[in-house]
């Protein structure tokens, strides 16, 4: 059987309640949260005092007292041996460069599939750092660069629904056939409208995309799914190509 690995989650009250849920729920998972902070000064009183104990540290970067970029410069001032999972609703690349600058395991969204928070603590036990931090940013950059590269303004809302969409399937292929019933309900729930809406948006988001983007970049992403002279890519088609698309490029096998 493996040894526990103690968890220290630095969140909002709500957040760390459904976590300790989820994992409370399950009998035979390897990780404890044993440690847990609402705001960065208490996280700052925990980890002076059992940094020995914590193996793994799920952080959000917006916090009270002290934010997790403080966190963060301590842990790397005094090179404690915790890894640490980003757990929060990061939207730019500027906000991944500043990050990029700590010993980071793995990148999450906020409401991520609680089965992929527990398998990136898991694997951030047992993974070189330089693959991880390399994976996370990759897939962060990848998928920001390709949209644009696409044509895709990032101020329209589609885009937004697009990239989320993409990371989730990307970290949890139970959604790639659920377009319709699995997606967009996660999507509209995050951001507080409905499923519909979503899909409208991602659609006027393609139809964007599909009359200013790379022509040839377009015809090497969706050639053999699509006429690109008869018509755009459906939602389905489109987010799913580009989720393959990202899995391939970075040599991964969705989970």
């Amino acid at each position: 059987m493996k040894n526990v690995i103690n968890v220290l989650v630095v969140d909002n009250e709500k957040s760390i309640k459904m976590i300790k849920e989820y994992f409370s729920s399950k009998n035979n998972s390897v990780v404890s949260i044993k440690y847990e902070a609402t705001d960065g000064m208490k996280a700052l009183d925990i980890l002076k005092q059992y940094h020995d104990d914590i193996e793994v540290i799920v952080l959000d970067t917006i916090l009270p007292s002290l934010d997790g970029f403080g966190i963060l410069k301590y842990l790397k001032n005094k090179n404690f041996n915790c890894k640490t999972i980003i757990y929060s609703n990061f939207d730019n690349a500027h906000y991944i460069d500043a990050l990029s600058n700590y010993d980071i395991s793995f990148f999450l969204y906020k409401n991520v599939d609680l089965k992929i928070l527990e398998e990136r603590i898991i694997d951030s036990t047992i993974l070189p750092t330089s693959k991880r931090v390399n994976n996370s940013q990759s897939l962060t950059k990848g998928l920001s660069k390709l949209l644009h590269d696409l044509g895709m303004p990032s101020h329209i809302k589609g885009y937004q629904y697009i990239r989320d969409s993409i990371e989730l399937m990307y970290n949890n292929s139970d959604y790639l056939g659920g377009i319709t019933k699995g997606v967009y309900p996660y999507i509209a729930e995050k951001y507080n409208t409905t499923a519909s809406r979503v899909e409208r948006a991602i659609r006027h988001a393609i139809e964007v995309s599909w009359t200013r983007g790379d022509y040839e970049l377009m015809e090497e992403i969706f050639g053999h799914s699509v006429d690109y002279d008869r018509a755009k890519p459906t939602n389905s088609e489109f987010l799913a190509t580009i989720t393959d698309k990202l899995a391939i490029d970075n040599k991964v096998k969705l989970p």
